[in-house]
């Protein structure tokens, strides 16, 4: 089934969870075609035309247009056979979509792809949107969905290094150890995100049983930065997110990320952007009267 979202300025779509079992599961995937906020339960992320969203459960998403345009974008529900199509879904060792359509995390595990210009996914979808639409489906319409579906997916994971937003994604909590380098990237991303306010090294470690050097190296080897450096990144990207989308004041933002002074976080953040956070919340729109001066 394909829902069209269009002539509205928020949107909450109709995506629960529906059954699943070892012979079927289910997934939603959602096509922005316009700029829009969504917010989840944990966070607030800005989308943009192509980027898709992929998930058991999209009923804790809201919608609201960025420019006062109309939301545009198709949602999309589809059921899968297994086994089945199921091959198409883990490209070679790359279990992304596979993690997804078994996880325990009901409800709120999602992957965000995003730098689809291409645009194959969107004609993978246009495919689907018309298979949808022909009158008196058959078993016959459902398998070239399930297939074309399939090549979708494998688009998506083809580089998809560059794909997968891990800071916006949720990805399926699973043993870390167990997992995909992926699904290992955006756990980890995700728990200090999480707990940015005052994690450390030994606690992220002891967190995955991992020995602190150890783990060390393998955020080395995932993110090619170390644990500091990646909480640095996840700091300025919440900070980012925190300026342009909400009215908070510079000192809660501050807080919250775990500065220990306001002055030591407009220090870095203007050594990663330029801008002091007051700086760059205007260049963005968002010129408040009531927020702290420098």
């Amino acid at each position: 089934m394909v829902t069209l979202i269009s002539n509205c300025q928020t949107y909450t779509p109709v995506a629960p969870l529906q059954e699943q079992s070892d012979s079927r599961k289910h997934l939603y995937i959602m096509e922005m075609l316009s700029e829009q906020l969504v917010t989840t339960p944990n966070k607030h992320l800005l989308v943009r035309p192509y980027d898709v969203i992929v998930g058991q459960d999209l009923s804790h998403f809201s919608f609201q247009s960025q420019t006062g345009a109309p939301i545009l974008g198709r949602l999309y529900s589809l059921y899968f056979d297994i086994p089945g199509s199921i091959a198409f879904y883990t490209v070679g060792d790359n279990a992304i979509i596979h993690d997804l359509m078994n996880t325990d995390q009901v409800g709120e595990a999602y992957i965000i792809f995003n730098h689809l210009q291409a645009k194959i996914v969107h004609a993978y979808l246009d495919a689907i949107e018309a298979l949808e639409n022909i009158e008196d489906a058959d078993q016959y319409s459902h398998y070239q969905i399930e297939k074309v579906a399939g090549l979708l997916f494998t688009e998506l994971l083809r580089e998809h290094e560059s794909k997968v937003s891990k800071s916006g994604s949720n990805f399926p909590d699973r043993e870390v150890k167990y997992a995909t380098r992926d699904t290992q990237s955006g756990v980890i991303m995700k728990y200090v995100r999480e707990h940015i306010h005052d994690i450390t090294l030994q606690e992220a470690a002891a967190h995955f049983s991992y020995q602190p050097n150890y783990f060390s190296r393998l955020c080395r080897t995932l993110y090619g930065t170390t644990f500091n450096e990646l909480k640095t990144h996840i700091k300025l990207e919440i900070a980012k997110e925190q300026l342009t989308m909400t009215t908070k004041s510079l000192e809660e933002i501050s807080l919250e990320l775990g500065y220990k002074a306001l002055s030591n976080f407009h220090r870095n953040f203007k050594a990663q952007t330029g801008l002091t956070p007051r700086e760059y919340r205007v260049q963005k729109g968002h010129s408040l009267s009531f927020l702290d001066e420098e």
